[in-house]
Parts: structure tokens; C-alpha cells; sequence
């Protein structure tokens, strides 16, 4: 799942960065940079795969701070709805 990600960021334009905070446990996996300074937040879980432990306390401070998170577990779906379409719809 993180290769495909990594992959249709690279077609786009963009970069997906890992996002490793040493000491924070719970951030999400990945930093999403697309031309224009678009950016997502991206927390990628396999089809069914909920957050667990820190990470729903995370995503919710950084909702706080103005910053969405995304949960994929279709990364295809998601390019399609946030990148390529209007970015409007349920999360992939």
C-alpha cells in the first residue's frame, strides 16, 4: 500500500514523505507535498484497518490546529476524489 502511494504521488508531481516523529508515537504515516503547495496529511491502513492506541488523539490535536488527516485504504480512490477531482466525499 505505501509503494502504490509513494508511486501515484511521484505521477503527480508530489512527494509523499514519511513522517517519523521520534518520541510522538501515533503521527501520521505520510506527508503528502503536491505542486501548487497542496499538502495532505495521510494515514494509510489496509481495507477495514481502524487507528489505533495514540493515533486517534493525534489526528484529533491536528484536526484542532486545522490539519485533516486522511485515512486510506484505497490509494488509487484517494487520488482520484482529493487530487484529481473537486476533494469533496467520503474518505477512501
Amino acid at each position: 500500500m505505501e509503494h502504490r502511494f509513494t508511486m501515484l504521488a511521484r505521477q503527480h508531481g508530489g512527494w509523499a514523505a514519511k513522517w517519523v516523529s521520534p518520541g510522538v508515537a501515533g503521527v501520521p504515516d505520510r506527508i503528502l507535498f503536491l505542486p501548487d503547495g497542496r499538502m495532505f496529511l495521510v494515514e494509510l491502513k489496509q481495507p477495514g484497518g481502524r487507528t489505533h492506541g495514540t493515533q486517534p488523539a493525534i489526528h484529533h490535536k491536528l484536526e484542532r490546529l486545522g490539519h485533516h488527516v486522511h485515512v486510506v485504504s484505497d490509494p488509487d480512490l484517494f487520488f482520484r476524489q482529493f487530487v484529481d477531482g473537486a476533494g469533496d466525499g467520503p474518505e477512501p
